[in-house]
């Protein structure tokens, strides 16, 4: 069985943080941000914090925005986009898998895409919808 009841606390926590006026996140760049302990298939995080590395996808202003998970898995299904990532690890963003999310779920930036490859990913986000 899942362990929600720590995620719950964690959840807790990250909601009575003060807002860091730092965490201002920009379309292509890619953070760990703590998504949770999830349902089903949906992504979980890991670690002590629940943490995933995300892609930015699109800001709608300094407190939320849409992101998709990254994977180290990759996969030829044409829901996930696979690619080699600036520390040459190949890596898959999770595209049927983009949520809304609070800049608080933020922890730290990992690295920035390439606008070209940014650009293929909304492209086939887009096609999705």
């Amino acid at each position: 069985m899942k362990d929600f009841d720590s995620w719950n606390e964690i959840k807790k926590k990250i909601e009575l943080e003060e807002y860091e006026p730092n965490k201002f996140p920009k379309e292509g760049e890619v953070w760990m941000s703590s998504l949770g302990r999830n349902i089903g298939f949906e992504q979980n995080g890991s670690g002590d914090n629940f943490s995933r590395p995300v892609l930015v996808v699109k800001k709608f202003n300094n407190h939320m925005f849409w992101c998709v998970p990254l994977s180290t898995k990759q996969k030829k299904f044409d829901f996930y986009f696979n690619f080699t990532d600036p520390h040459n690890q190949k890596v898959s963003v999770i595209l049927a898998q983009m949520k809304l999310v609070s800049v608080k779920r933020l922890r730290r930036k990992l690295y920035e895409f390439e606008s070209r490859t940014l650009e293929e990913v909304k492209a086939k986000l887009k096609s999705f919808l």
